[in-house]
């Protein structure tokens, strides 16, 4: 399963030594003098989300999380939240503005295109000298 990792304390994606266990929990490779030791890594701070196996209109992979912009129905433009829908088994887009969901496949990824992620204010309120 690819996915990625957002550190919340350092408010960015890391690339490097963590992994996902068959279990479902991250855990980090740190040198020791005995090899690499692998650590449980603090659920609260790392968060995966997880490649849906579909990519955009410009072939940016999707992940769960990630905030799409879609042409729907009618030529309509809707944004939202890529999530797991477990009753259809299915991912979905789901908006808040209508509050309405859109069932995500391989006919409808020419009409949708990545323009971010739920960590964005996150990241934004770092640059911005704030904090949360």
């Amino acid at each position: 399963m690819a996915f990625r990792v957002y550190d919340k304390k350092r408010k960015k994606f890391v690339t490097n030594n963590i992994f996902l266990t068959p279990e479902g929990e991250l855990v980090e490779s740190k040198k020791s003098v005995w090899g690499n030791k692998m650590t449980f890594v603090d659920e609260n701070r790392f968060v995966y989300q997880r490649y849906i196996g579909l990519s955009d209109q410009e072939n940016k992979p999707i992940y769960i999380g990630d905030v799409l912009e879609a042409r729907v129905a009618d030529d309509e433009i809707v944004t939202g939240i890529v999530s797991f829908a477990q009753e259809l088994s299915s991912y979905v887009i789901f908006c808040d503005c209508n509050e309405k969901w859109y069932t995500l496949g391989t006919e409808i990824c020419d009409r949708i295109r990545v323009v971010g992620n739920i960590f964005d204010d996150e990241k934004k309120g770092k640059k911005d000298g704030k904090s949360n």
